[in-house]
């Protein structure tokens, strides 16, 4: 499965090694303890982790492959995808540490097939009295997380759709792209209706901007893959700084 660098990279350490990744600024004996607490769990791909307003047991973390999160519409049904969760990023931290009702907010599901660290809500709040620097990491993870939604409701509420899908195919290409002759080729199982769903569009609408891409001959589109072909000029059609691109591929 493509994969980000690090991700393979943290692949083969230990599950200690990977918490001191996640949480640098844990000692090394607080990482110690951290793990001692921690279950590691294993999806396959399509399953359900959590499902929306369901009771939150924890904290996730993604260790191996990728997660989407999603949330239903209100006629139950239908559901849209928000964005991925790659190695290293976490969910449920709004159950936690709210002091409310501990209830999943989103639904959570694996891609691909993939494995998580697991904290239970009790022992990673008897964790966070003793070890309060554990507040550092997390207050930087949702920092960027506040950034990422300012710019996602910006984006999708004054851009255009062919600037969206620009910053979509670029983010997600250079994060889980491989080389395909000299083309960056996207072969995550990701349908097209989920793609149409993060950019808040019908399908069709999708169908109709991936052809305009084609024709400009900015990439291909053949049997599931994605092949971008021209990536300066599709960085150019996204008109967007180093700054938000770095979050975008942070968080898709």
């Amino acid at each position: 499965m493509p994969m980000r660098m690090e991700g393979q990279k943290l692949h083969t350490e230990s599950r200690e090694a990977f918490l001191r990744d996640v949480f640098p600024a844990l000692s090394p004996e607080a990482v110690h303890a951290l793990s001692g607490i921690a279950l590691e769990v294993h999806y396959d791909a399509d399953e359900l982790i959590a499902q929306e307003g369901s009771y939150a047991s924890g904290v996730y973390i993604v260790r191996t492959g990728l997660v989407s999160i999603g949330k239903y519409a209100s006629k139950g049904w239908e559901k849209r995808c928000l964005r991925f969760l790659a190695v290293g990023e976490m969910f449920g931290l709004e159950a936690v540490f709210l002091g409310r009702e501990p209830v999943n907010v989103q639904f959570a599901k694996a891609v691909v097939e993939s494995s998580l660290v697991f904290f239970e809500r009790s022992n990673i709040l008897a964790f966070s009295k003793d070890h309060p620097q554990l507040f550092v990491d997390l207050c930087r993870w949702l920092s960027r997380e506040v950034i990422m939604l300012e710019f996602k409701l910006t984006r999708e509420a004054v851009e255009s759709m062919d600037r969206n899908l620009a910053l979509i195919l670029i983010a997600l290409t250079e994060n889980y792209g491989e080389e395909d002759h000299g083309t960056l080729a996207l072969c995550l199982p990701i349908s097209r209706q989920t793609m149409a769903e993060m950019l808040g569009v019908s399908v069709e609408t999708l169908m109709r901007g991936l052809k305009r891409f084609r024709e400009l001959g900015l990439l291909t589109a053949d049997y599931g893959k994605i092949c971008v072909k021209d990536m300066p000029s599709l960085k150019e059609r996204a008109r967007v700084n180093d700054f938000y691109l770095s979050i975008m591929r942070e968080t898709l």
